[in-house]
């Protein structure tokens, strides 16, 4: 009896799906930029639906599911995946696995990896925390409190869009702001204020950006003539409510 189930089970076909030239690129995206490509040849003897998914490892949740109609073996499949679930929220940041199904025949690969950030961090250069004197919430002349935060930079250090979406104000105030820029952002609905820019914002009311799109860079417009070249940030909610910056930028800077 054991000779018969060793040679049945020596007998059994090996599965009859795999791919070959798998390739999941870039390693690392960003939401409101360039999507992952994910590429990869199915080999095996018959045309499959496939599911491609979007696996989260942190916690092994399916954030997207792909499906491929009608696969046929030796033929390149490709898939793009913009960072969006299923139910048209963001996906968490992190590092995802992407792995290919075909649920005909119970059986699985695994593609590659990447990681996902939904946010970069605004000054494309070197920069430094202000100190006391620009931090959220200190006191600021005529009974105000400031509304953000600030971080040195060179005048001229490129700036660019901490979240891609949509600029709702492009202006020159003279008074506290100088050149300013407030971006909606994308799927979050916060606003993303970039203020005392160096000359006339790259982007105009209305405009679509990117994640990482320059719109500007680091100067010393509005009331920062007297202290120098300087990134004043502002951070709100989808209802207006403001936050303190601080903790924010610094994680963006950690991976961007």
């Amino acid at each position: 009896m054991l000779a018969l189930l060793a040679t049945a089970a020596a007998a059994a076909p090996p599965p009859d799906f795999g791919v070959t030239q798998q390739q999941v690129r870039p390693a690392r995206i960003f939401l409101v930029r360039d999507p992952v490509r994910i590429a990869f040849t199915p080999t095996g003897s018959r045309t499959l639906d496939l599911d491609v998914e979007i696996v989260a490892e942190r916690d092994g949740t399916v954030a997207r599911r792909l499906t491929v109609r009608a696969a046929r073996p030796g033929r390149e499949q490709v898939v793009r995946w913009d960072g969006v679930r299923g139910s048209g929220a963001a996906a968490a940041d992190g590092r995802y696995r992407v792995r290919v199904v075909a649920p005909a025949i119970g059986e699985r690969r695994r593609l590659g990896t990447f990681t996902l950030r939904g946010h970069m961090y605004p000054i494309r250069g070197p920069h430094a925390d202000r100190g006391v004197i620009g931090l959220f919430g200190v006191p600021r002349n005529g009974g105000r409190t400031h509304e953000g935060y600030d971080v040195n930079a060179p005048c001229g250090t490129r700036m660019v869009a901490a979240r891609g979406g949509t600029v709702v104000r492009s202006r020159f105030d003279p008074v506290l702001y100088g050149h300013e820029v407030i971006v909606r952002g994308a799927l979050d609905g916060r606003t993303y204020r970039y203020a005392h820019l160096r000359t006339t914002p790259r982007v105009r009311r209305g405009d679509r950006v990117r994640t990482g799109q320059t719109i500007g860079s680091v100067g010393d417009t509005g009331n920062a003539r007297t202290t120098g070249c300087h990134l004043h940030f502002e951070l709100r909610t989808r209802g207006g409510r403001l936050l303190d910056p601080q903790p924010f930028l610094h994680r963006w800077d950690r991976f961007s």
